[in-house]
């Protein structure tokens, strides 16, 4: 832990990575390297306290886990839950069948998380607390724009007054622009327990104008990503990128994008959190974009 090249070393790499695996008291080398920010985090149950101390107050300190998922970061306890997380990263990037295959030939009893028997498209994927065994996930129909556009104003009201950016604006969610996002592109809603916690959009072309040169249609472009600010942390953001990396994997494309306003810090910091990756940057006459990429991996 004051091994400064080797932090320096962890820091650097962790920003490339696509996940980022620590077991045990590794946590602690994640904490010095100053990756745990907003993180839910863990450890061995003997370091608790040391984590406390190491740990940034935007942390979240689970226990009781054998490990916790963050999208780019996964933390375990101690050594056999490491091997609990880490067949869970298998799941993740190459199936749930690669993952148990792997457990039977090291003759190990993998211990899942209870949220992972979910069913659906994101089986084998879902590590999300067990309240969310009730997110639906669906295609909106006109009959959802009403509550979708309530979510929207209430996501600009928010970003305006709690960070002071005008990231979005009231008319860009009019009831005429919200008919024509619907025309547009494919709109989904998320509902827990029958209420909207979140929303997205897909668009499937004519993204030159941000995108410029490095436009391709190898890919689904997400936009208009909300989650209900009564749902915050409960790691729905994470869910709908999974599920639009679902669909857009079923029309046959390999990447999921998106844009975000590059002057929206924290926002840029979520995503690259969950794996994106920063690819550019597009300069508007009074906004800027900061644009990103994470390839879909086949589940075959």
């Amino acid at each position: 832990m004051h091994n400064e090249q080797l932090v320096n070393w962890i820091g650097a790499s962790a920003r490339s990575a696509e996940i980022v695996l620590s077991v045990c008291t590794g946590a602690l080398l994640l904490a010095k390297a100053g990756l745990l920010e907003g993180m839910q985090v863990t450890t061995n149950r003997r370091a608790f306290d040391l984590l406390e101390a190491a740990a940034p107050a935007s942390a979240t300190i689970v226990r009781d886990v054998r490990y916790v998922d963050n999208g780019k970061l996964v933390m375990s306890g101690g050594v056999t839950t490491g091997m609990d997380a880490a067949l869970h990263v298998v799941s993740r990037l190459f199936g749930i069948e690669r993952a148990l295959a792997s457990a039977s030939m090291l003759e190990y009893a993998w211990q899942r998380q209870s949220s992972e028997s979910l069913s659906g498209a994101e089986s084998g994927l879902s590590f999300e607390s067990a309240a969310l065994t009730g997110l639906d996930i669906r295609p909106a129909t006109t009959d959802d724009a009403e509550a979708l556009r309530t979510l929207y104003l209430g996501a600009v009201e928010w970003i305006q007054d709690a960070k002071g950016i005008r990231q979005w604006h009231a008319d860009m969610f009019s009831p005429a622009n919200m008919e024509k996002l619907f025309r547009e592109q494919d709109v989904y809603a998320a509902y827990l327990h029958g209420r909207l916690a979140g929303a997205f959009s897909i668009n499937w072309d004519n993204e030159e104008g941000i995108w410029g040169t490095l436009f391709h249609t190898d890919a689904g472009y997400v936009h208009r990503l909300a989650v209900a600010r009564d749902c915050k942390g409960l790691g729905i953001g994470r869910l709908l990128l999974l599920h639009a990396e679902s669909i857009i994997s079923q029309k046959g494309r390999s990447w999921l994008r998106l844009d975000c306003m590059a002057d929206n810090p924290s926002l840029n910091a979520y995503y690259a959190r969950q794996g994106l990756q920063y690819c550019g940057r597009f300069d508007g006459p009074s906004w800027s974009a900061s644009l990103y990429e994470r390839r879909i991996r086949s589940q075959n």
